[in-house]
This record gives structure tokens, sequence and C-alpha cells, in this order.
């Protein structure tokens, strides 16, 4: 990704990997079989990753300091509102033929439009960093601690939480609305917390999130399948976790510049995945072991653990404006 956006410039990048996402949407129906769609999957993964590392990487290096907290905030909400309603294609157009697969390719050529309003140098980056994509675990272990606790939400959550309502008595319907109320939640309050991210120490916002996902993962247990009180705790709950991605964007994009911000944004995308893949392995586990409040201690671990290490790092920081 650097090497792309040092020759090609930020703009012609990501039309190429809109170009490239366009091809495999419209390459799925030509295949009926399980490998061709892995092998599209693959490619179509590997191009929506590097468009979610470099529209960041884009939004936060032209942001003005004092107002990224809640441009970023935008942009996580925008996120957020376009991963609940893109599946809403499935019971609209269907899983048959080609109209499902015109319509996602619809929308990703949609996004192309606006980048032919921006120069064509837009974003040449130029120089070095001066740590790379496994050293910057040792630049800002607090922010990689952060995603790694973000990701498994957001995986570990979408797996397991409507499992965890239904062997606690709610009936599947039910269960499956807790990730919508979730979600909502992470839609709505995001905001606040980018308004917050830019009026207080973001660091001690980070910290704050943390003790709030912490408090929450002990709550859920007295609150699941209790009506009104678990809907309204499912909503805050959601918005703290969203509020702790927005507020490490916006920490991410102060501290980071130019090939620096490439490369630290490259690296929460790595630790994004590394999220994705262990979170539902180790709540299922912990599920397995403590049948059914193994989901809820798993978060409860971790964002004690996070927070515990937070507080930490920066009593024994030496320079505490520079602790990550």
């Amino acid at each position: 990704i650097p090497w792309f956006i040092k020759i090609l410039g930020m703009r012609n990048f990501l039309l190429s990997l809109l170009f490239l996402d366009l091809c495999m949407v419209l390459a799925y129906p030509l295949f009926d079989h399980l490998y061709a769609w892995m092998t599209i999957s693959l490619v179509a993964g590997a191009a929506n990753n590097a468009l979610l590392v470099s529209s960041e990487t884009w939004v936060n290096e032209i942001t003005e300091d004092a107002t990224r907290g809640r441009i970023m905030a935008s942009y996580n909400a925008l996120f957020i509102a376009s991963m609940a309603l893109g599946p809403l294609i499935i019971p609209l157009a269907g899983t048959e033929g080609w109209l499902p697969f015109v319509i996602g390719a619809t929308f990703v050529a949609a996004a192309s439009i606006p980048l032919f309003w921006v120069g064509k140098s837009t974003m040449i980056m130029h120089g070095k960093s001066s740590f790379n994509l496994i050293s910057f675990v040792l630049v800002a272990p607090v922010l990689c601690f952060a995603i790694l606790l973000f990701a498994w939400k957001e995986f570990a959550a979408s797996a397991l939480l409507p499992v965890y309502g239904v062997v606690n008595g709610m009936s599947q319907s039910s269960a499956a609305v807790m990730l919508t109320v979730l979600g909502l939640g992470g839609l709505l309050l995001t905001f606040p917390f980018g308004w917050l991210a830019d009026k207080m120490d973001r660091y001690l916002l980070l910290v704050l999130c943390g003790i709030g996902i912490f408090a929450g993962a002990i709550t859920l247990p007295f609150v699941i399948g209790k009506g009104w009180s678990l809907w309204v705790f499912l909503f805050f709950w959601g918005g703290i976790f969203a509020g702790l991605y927005t507020v490490i964007l916006t920490i991410v994009g102060q501290r980071f510049r130019g090939m620096e911000l490439v490369v630290a944004n490259i690296s929460i995308g790595i630790l994004w995945g590394i999220g994705s893949l262990t979170g539902p392995s180790v709540a299922g586990v912990a599920m397995g072991i403590w049948d059914p409040h193994g989901f809820v201690f798993v978060f409860i671990a971790a964002s004690a653990a996070f927070v515990t290490f937070s507080i930490a790092r920066w009593l024994l920081a030496k320079d505490k404006a520079k602790v990550l």
C-alpha cells in the first residue's frame, strides 16, 4: 500500500482499488465453483481492506486537529451505517441471477464518482516511516491493544451475542435484534465521542472508553433478557465501542503524518484482521468452558487488561503527552 500510494497518489490508487473491487463483484455470478469464489473473495477482501486503510489515512491527513474528533466520528458513522445497510440488498434483490451483484457493483462504481473531482496528484507520499508494521506495536502499544479490543467486539459479538441471548432464554428473533440495537448505538453515539475527543485529553477519553466497556461487560449478565433495560444497555454499550474506535482514529491522525500515518493505519488494519480471526474463536472456547457466561468473561478480562495496561503505561511514562 505505501508503495502504490507513493507512485500513484491517493486518488489514482483509490480509483484502481474501486475498479478491482467492481470486477470482483461482477465475477461472482460468472463462476459456480467454491474455489473460484474463494479466490474472488480473497482479492476482493484485499482491495476492500486497502480501501479502508487508505481512506482513513487520507481523511486524517487533510483534517485539522481542532475538528479531527468530529470529522473521524462522521467517517466512522458512515462506515457503520454502510455496514448495516449493505446486507439489505439480499432481501430486496434476492440471491438469484445477476441483479444483486449488479446492484452491489453500482454502489462500488458510485463511490468512484467524487474522486474525479480530486486532483491527480492528491497525497503523493514522500519520505520514509521511522517504524514498520511490526515495530508499530512498540511505538503505540495502547492503541494496538485498543484495536484488538474493538475488533473482538465487532466479530465475537456478531458471531456469538445472539447465541448468548438464546441460551439465556431469549427467542431467536429477539436475540438477533440485539445486534441491531448494538449497531444503532454505535451509529448515533459516535458523534458525541468525536465532540469529546476535540474538547478533552484524548488519551484519557480512550481509557474512559475502556472503563465503560469493562462496566458494560459486568452488567450484561444482569440485563440479558430483561426487555427495555437490555435494549438501553446495548445501545450505550455499542456507542462506547464505536467511541473507542473514533478516539483511536483521532489519536492516530494527531500523532502521525505522511508515510508514518500510512504505516500506522496499515498496522491497525492488520491488527483488526488478527482480532477478527481470534475474537470469535476465543469467545467460543470460553463459552464452551463456562456456559454461557464465558462470552462475557472474555470482554471483562480483555477490557480490564486494557485499562490496567493503559493507566500503567501513562503512570510510568516520562513524557506523558506522548504516551500511545
